[in-house]
C-alpha cells in the first residue's frame, strides 16, 4: 500500500522528515511504498489533519484503558462510546500490552 508521511507540529519534526527521507532513498522495502518524502501541515489549517488528530488521541485514550484500567478511569466514557467502532473498522492494527 502506497502512503504518504504528513507531520503535524513536532519538537523532532525535521529530524523525523530527514529519516523518513533517508529512508525513502534507501534499500529499504518502505522505499516502494513511501510516495514522496514526507512534509509538514499545520493542522489548524487542513481538516483532515485535525481528524487524525482526533483519531490518535482517541486510539490513545483507548489503549490507555485497554493497557491498565485501574489507572485510566476517566477513559471509560470512550470505551463506553467508541470502542465497538474503532474495533469494527480497524484492519489489521490494535495496541499490544507487555505482560
Amino acid at each position: 500500500m502506497n502512503f504518504a508521511l504528513i507531520l503535524d507540529e513536532h519538537e523532532q519534526r525535521l529530524t523525523l522528515i530527514g529519516a523518513a527521507a533517508r529512508s525513502m532513498y534507501a534499500r529499504h522495502e518502505r522505499r516502494r511504498y513511501l510516495i514522496e518524502p514526507p512534509f509538514h501541515l499545520e493542522s489548524h489549517r487542513y481538516q483532515t489533519l485535525q481528524v487524525a488528530d482526533w483519531i490518535a488521541g482517541l486510539v490513545g485514550r483507548l489503549g490507555a484503558i485497554w493497557a491498565d484500567p485501574a489507572a485510566w478511569p476517566e477513559n471509560e466514557v470512550f470505551r463506553r462510546y467508541f470502542e465497538h467502532r474503532l474495533n469494527r473498522v480497524s484492519h489489521r492494527s490494535g495496541i499490544r500490552v507487555r505482560r
